[in-house]
């Protein structure tokens, strides 16, 4: 019954990959990655519970120098109503570990379970590239 239960947890889990969507991908600058991510359901990041609307920007050069690379910022939009990085938003920063990947068409998030009732980030994908941004 245990088993039974956290296979359907499992499952819930990574169908929340389709509820999680990219509601908004932006032209980035060169060398970084930018998608609005909706997250429906409470979801660990790191030590993170995120729950609602996000930016989510991933910089190659910082990756490159070995600092955070992925950033996630809570929502906030300019006075156009387009989608907008403040510094004062950052919630949380890290160096995540590259994977290839096949060429995503939308964003990809991967979850694994975190507790019988919470979820956790795994893994970031960003539409249209081809790695993976593991979380450590």
């Amino acid at each position: 019954m245990k088993r039974l239960l956290l296979m359907t947890l499992l499952l819930s889990a990574t169908g929340m990959i389709v509820c999680a969507f990219a509601s908004f991908a932006t032209a980035a600058p060169p060398g970084k990655e930018i998608a609005v991510v909706d997250i429906p359901d409470k979801t660990i990041l790191l030590r993170t519970t995120l729950l609602g609307r996000y930016i989510f920007v991933h910089d190659d050069a910082k990756m490159a120098k070995g600092e955070p690379c992925l950033y996630v910022y809570e929502y906030s939009e300019d006075q156009a109503g387009q989608p907008e990085v403040k510094a004062e938003k950052l919630v949380l920063s890290f160096h995540c570990v590259p994977v290839e990947r096949p060429k995503a068409n939308h964003i990809v998030l991967t979850y694994g379970m975190a507790s019988a009732d919470l979820v956790a980030l795994r893994e970031i994908q960003f539409a249209g590239g081809t790695e993976g941004h593991r979380v450590p």
